[in-house]
Formats: structure tokens, sequence, C-alpha cells
């Protein structure tokens, strides 16, 4: 299975089964849109997706599929295919897949973003965790590695931290509802995020904040309108 055709349970667990209109940026090859089709087969399903041949695997499922670089477009109204699909104040969920850190502007694809949320509707985001226990023992042994997929993604442009995540969010106009950690090889995690903590101590940062923050390698974050 491709990097375009995975689903993410934690992602789809926070879906609504009875969302009338979702938004999915980064669609890939359409595997999310069908999960959430297979339960909800009404729904209306926008896919946006910066890669030419996993849309075009995605246009069976999807009601609109658009292909754009969103680091191309600062302005949505202005692009006619976007600003035709994506109507204000329209959309039950506003989904980035591990989208942001991608963007040399996630800051204002999230603003677009609260703009075609309906009252009601939630922005659902997974970002990698740069706070990552993996990253700490690349850094010690002195690599950063460049690989395909993951948290050292050869093509992630920006980092997060979930303070950054939420300060992201919240400088939007969101406000984060739920937060969900997505951990991986907790032991090993646990165990090496240990060594660690004699240098939170020194830092000043409170070590059980540290080890739990240092746990998770994505965060999927729910975040609604500031009423």
């Amino acid at each position: 299975m491709s990097y375009f055709e995975n689903v993410n349970p934690d992602l789809l667990a926070e879906v609504k089964s009875d969302a009338k209109r979702i938004c999915e940026f980064g669609c890939g090859a359409g595997a999310l849109a069908r999960a959430i089709k297979s339960i909800n087969p009404s729904v209306h399903y926008v896919g946006v997706e910066i890669a030419e041949d996993p849309l075009l695997k995605a246009k069976d499922v999807l009601d609109v599929a658009i292909q754009r670089n969103l680091d191309l477009i600062p302005s949505w109204r202005k692009d006619r295919e976007m600003s035709g699909a994506l109507h204000e104040a329209s959309f039950d969920h506003v989904i980035f897949g591990d989208v942001l850190e991608h963007l040399y502007d996630p800051e204002s694809a999230v603003q677009q973003a609260v703009e075609i949320l309906s009252e009601n509707g939630t922005l659902l985001a997974c970002i990698p965790n740069v706070q990552h226990w993996s990253v700490f023992t690349q850094l010690v042994i002195g690599s950063w590695p460049r690989v395909d997929a993951g948290i050292f993604d050869r093509t992630h442009i920006r980092w997060f931290t979930l303070h950054d995540m939420v300060n992201l969010m919240q400088k939007s106009g969101l406000v984060v509802e739920k937060i969900v950690p997505r951990i991986f090889q907790q032991e090993q995690g646990i165990e090496i995020m240990e060594y660690l903590e004699p240098l939170a101590i020194y830092l000043g940062v409170d070590s059980d904040s540290f080890l739990r923050q240092g746990l998770p390698l994505q965060y999927i974050l729910v975040a609604k309108r500031i009423a």
C-alpha cells in the first residue's frame, strides 16, 4: 500500500457519521474518502490533492476532485475552481491529514479553511510531532534522515510541537476541543525519554510533560470556530 492509499483510523474515528459535506486537503488516492463513504454514502466529498496520479485514482469516489498546490494559491476565493467548490460556511468537516507540514504557509491554509467551516463544523488535522523521541535520538547521533514518509519525510517544510499546533489553530480563530496522541513503539520511547529527563529538569521543564509530549509520533487535533 502506497503513501497515498493509507487510512488513518484515528482520523476516521473523529468524522461524524452523519456529516453532509466534507472537504479533505491531501486526499491522496481517496482512501479516507472511501472509508467515510462506506459509512455515509450520501456525504458530499470534495478532495484537493497536489499530485495528479493519486487524484486520478480518487476521482471515482470524490464528488469534486481538484488538483492544486495550496502554496501557489494565496487566495482560494480568487481561484475559479476552488471558489466554486468551497462555499463559505458550508462544510461539516475540513480535513488536513498530514498536509500542513508540507506547506510553506500553513497559517494561510488553516485561516481560509475556517471560512468554509459550517457553524458547528470541525477542522480535523493530523500533524507530525517534532518533539518525538526519535528526533532526539537522531540529533544525538548527529544525523537528520531524509526518507519517503514519516516524521523525517524529505518533503516536510514546517515542523510543529504540540504547543505550535495548538497555537496555529488558535491564531486562525479556532478552539481546540480534542487532542488525540498517536503513539507507536511506546516502550522504546519511554526508555529514551527517561534518559533525557535530567536535561528537561536542568532546563526547568516539567518532566511529566516532557515525557508525555515526547511519545506521540503525531497528534490529531479537533477544532471548532470560536463562537
